[in-house]
C-alpha cells in the first residue's frame, strides 16, 4: 500500500486483484488518487495478476471457408472493396506517418500486439501468441508462433523481429518517437531469448511500453531478408524500396500496387493465424467525395471512411448502407508556417478563423471546439484552458501590430477533392478578406501534399497555411505532441510539417515525457498547449472529431478503435448472406 494513501490503495488494490478493473482503469485511477509510481505499477501487476493475465489467451478463431456457424449464413462473396482518398507514396511502415498508409498495412503486415476491440489500453495478439512482463514494467517478453513466415517466405523468428525493430530505430524515420520513447539502444535492450522468444528490456519502469507497441505506426515487423536483398551503400535501410514494396508476415500479401491508384492484396496461404473470411482486399483511391458516396451507393465498394459530413446525414437513409459512427481522440487545426509569419500574425490569424460556421455547417455535427491538440479523451487534457472564438477586430489589430498591410497575399494548401477542406478553406478566405487580406487556395494531389509534409522541403518552400489532422498512436499526450510540434520532429523526422521551434516547448516536453503522475501530466500538457494555442501558436485548432465508417450491409465483424481511426480489423471482418 502506498503509506500517503493507505484506504484508497487497499481498495484500489482488492479491486485490481478481482478483475473488476482493466490495467486501462487501474493507471488512471491510481494517478487521479496521486499515488506513488512504485504503487500504481504494483497494482498494475495484481492486476495482470488477478482479473487479467499478462499472457495473452489465443485469438478467436475466425471462419473457415465453409464453415456456416450456428445462427450464421456466410456469403460466397469474398471479395471486400475499401475506398481511399488519395495515394500512399510511402509504403515503408517503419517511415510512413500516414493514416491512409496504416490502414493499408494492417492487412499485410503486423505489430507484436493489438489493441483489443475498441479499448485503447488493452491488448489482443497479432504476430505475438503471448506476451508478459515482470512487476515494475522493466521487462517484457514476447512469444512468436513457431510457424510464422513473411511472404517473402523467410522465418519471422526472434532474430528477424530484433533486426525489423534495429532497422525501424536505427533508420530514424517519421514515427520512430513511437518506440525511440523507450527503447534508445536496441542492440542492447532488446534481446533474442531463444528461437521463438524475444525480450526488450527498459532503462526505468514503461507502463506506457505495451501501449506504444500496440501502435499502427511504425512497430510493424518487416522482412530482414528483403532488407538485406535491396539495400546499398546509399541507401543502408533499403527505404527507398521498401516505400514501394510490401514484404511482412500478415494474412493478405501483395499482387498489384500501384500506389497512386489502387492496392490489391490476396490472403497469405502461409499466415501462421486463423485463415480471414476475405480471399481479397482491394482498396481503391478515389479522390472526389461525389464519387465515393456513389461507389457506396451503387454497392460497387463496402466500406468508406472518408465520407464528408454532409453526406452522411443522406447516407443514414440509405436502407442499403449501415453508418457506424465512433468518438476519437482526433484533433483537427490548420498548421501555420513557423518560419513565414510572425507570433503576432500567428495570434490574428488564430481570431480569424470561422470557428462555428465550420463545425455547424461544414462538419455538421461530426465535432465540437477544442482548446488545443489534445482531445478531451486523451490522458492530460486541460479544460482550463480557454477556446479562440472568431473576432475579425481582433484579428486585424494583431495583424498590422505584425506588419501585415491590406492587399497582403498568404497562400492555403489542402487535398484537392475533398469538399470538407475545401469549404472551410472558402470560408476562412471570406473572413480575411474582410479585414483586406488575400488567401490564396491550393489545391494539389493528397500524395503531393503527404510528400511535402513529411519531406525535407526547407519551410521557406511551404505554403503559409496548410489543413492537417491528428491523433496520438497511444492513449498520451506527450505522444500527440512531440511528432507534431518538437523541433527535433521537423520535416523527416516527424510531422513537423511547418517547423515550429520553441525551446520552452521543447523543454517542457521532454519533462513530460517521464512525468508520473497524471496530476504531473496535466500541469505539464497544460503549460505545453497554452504556448502552442496562445503565445506562440502553432496551428489554428478548431475541432475534436466524431467519426463514422459506411459499411454495406452485409459486412459484418467491423469494431471501431478511437485511436485506430479510419482503420479496418481485416482479420475478423466477414460478409453475411442476406
Amino acid at each position: 500500500m502506498d503509506p500517503r494513501r493507505p484506504e484508497e490503495s487497499l481498495a484500489l488494490l482488492l479491486a485490481a486483484r478481482s478483475g473488476r478493473l482493466t490495467r486501462r482503469q487501474i493507471l488512471s485511477r491510481g494517478l487521479a488518487l496521486g499515488l506513488s509510481t512504485p504503487t500504481i505499477l504494483a497494482l498494475l501487476a495484481a492486476c495482470s495478476r488477478g482479473g487479467e493475465t499478462p499472457t495473452a489467451p489465443a485469438p478467436a478463431a475466425t471462419p473457415q471457408p465453409g464453415q456456416t456457424p450456428t445462427g450464421r449464413r456466410e456469403s460466397t462473396n469474398r471479395e471486400f472493396v475499401v475506398l481511399f482518398v488519395g495515394g500512399v507514396p510511402d509504403l515503408d511502415p517503419q517511415s510512413a506517418y500516414d493514416n491512409q498508409a496504416s490502414a493499408l498495412f494492417l492487412a499485410c503486415y503486423e505489430m507484436l500486439i493489438k489493441l483489443k476491440g475498441e479499448s485503447t489500453f488493452d491488448y489482443e495478439p497479432m504476430l505475438a501468441r503471448e506476451w508478459s512482463h515482470n512487476d515494475n514494467f522493466t521487462e517484457f517478453t514476447f512469444k512468436l508462433p513457431p510457424n510464422a513466415v513473411f511472404h517473402d517466405g523467410s522465418p519471422c523468428d526472434a532474430d528477424a523481429v530484433k533486426r525489423s525493430f534495429t532497422r525501424f530505430l536505427k533508420m530514424g524515420r517519421g514515427p520512430v518517437n513511437v518506440i525511440s520513447r523507450f527503447v534508445e539502444d536496441p542492440d542492447q535492450q532488446i534481446r533474442v531469448v531463444d528461437t521463438t522468444t524475444i525480450k526488450f528490456v527498459m532503462t526505468k519502469p514503461q507502463p506506457l511500453f505495451l501501449a506504444a507497441m500496440a501502435s499502427e505506426y511504425g512497430p510493424l515487423i518487416v522482412s530482414p531478408k528483403a532488407w538485406d536483398e535491396h539495400k546499398t551503400a546509399d541507401d543502408e535501410f533499403a527505404h527507398d524500396w521498401f516505400s514501394q514494396n510490401i514484404v511482412g508476415t500478415g494474412p493478405y500479401k501483395p499482387v498489384e500496387l500501384l500506389q497512386q491508384e489502387r492496392f490489391v492484396f490476396e490472403r497469405f496461404e502461409q499466415y501462421h493465424g486463423e485463415r480471414p473470411f476475405f480471399d481479397r482486399i482491394i482498396a481503391r483511391v478515389v479522390p472526389e467525395d461525389a464519387t465515393r458516396r456513389q461507389l457506396m451507393e451503387t454497392g460497387e465498394a463496402h466500406a468508406c471512411a472518408y465520407i464528408n459530413p454532409e453526406d452522411l446525414l443522406a447516407l443514414k437513409q440509405n436502407p442499403n448502407l449501415q453508418i457506424v459512427e465512433y468518438d476519437t481522440t482526433e484533433v483537427d487545426w490548420i498548421r501555420m508556417n513557423y518560419a513565414r509569419l510572425n507570433a503576432k500574425a500567428r495570434q490574428g490569424f488564430c481570431y480569424a478563423w470561422p470557428y462555428q460556421e465550420v463545425i455547424e455547417k461544414v462538419l455538421r455535427g461530426y465535432a465540437k471546439p477544442i482548446n488545443g491538440p489534445i482531445a478531451d479523451t486523451v490522458i492530460g487534457y486541460d479544460p482550463s484552458i480557454p477556446t479562440y472564438t472568431t473576432d475579425l477586430q481582433k484579428a486585424k489589430q494583431l495583424l498590422s501590430e505584425a506588419g501585415i498591410k491590406e492587399g497582403d497575399t498568404f497562400t492555403y494548401m489542402y487535398s484537392s477533392g475533398d469538399q470538407t477542406d475545401a469549404a472551410m478553406a472558402q470560408l476562412f478566405q471570406a473572413n480575411l478578406a474582410q479585414i483586406g487580406i488575400r488567401l490564396e487556395l491550393q489545391q494539389v494531389e493528397r500524395a503531393a501534399l503527404l510528400e511535402l509534409a513529411y519531406g525535407d522541403t526547407p519551410p521557406e518552400q511551404r505554403p503559409h497555411f496548410m489543413s492537417g489532422a491528428w491523433w496520438p498512436d497511444y492513449n498520451d499526450s506527450w505522444n500527440q505532441i512531440y511528432p507534431n510540434y518538437h523541433s527535433d520532429s521537423v520535416g523527416s523526422k516527424g510531422s513537423n510539417a511547418m517547423f515550429y521551434q520553441n525551446p520552452e516547448v521543447d523543454r517542457l516536453m521532454n519533462q513530460l515525457k517521464d512525468a508520473a503522475t497524471e496530476d504531473e501530466i496535466r500541469r505539464l500538457t497544460g503549460q505545453i498547449v497554452r504556448i502552442l494555442t496562445w503565445d506562440d501558436p502553432a496551428a489554428i485548432f478548431y475541432a475534436q472529431i466524431k467519426k463514422a465508417t459506411v459499411l454495406q450491409k452485409d459486412i459484418r465483424g467491423y469494431v471501431p478503435n478511437p485511436i485506430y481511426i479510419n482503420s479496418y480489423n481485416f482479420w475478423a471482418m466477414w460478409r453475411e448472406a442476406l
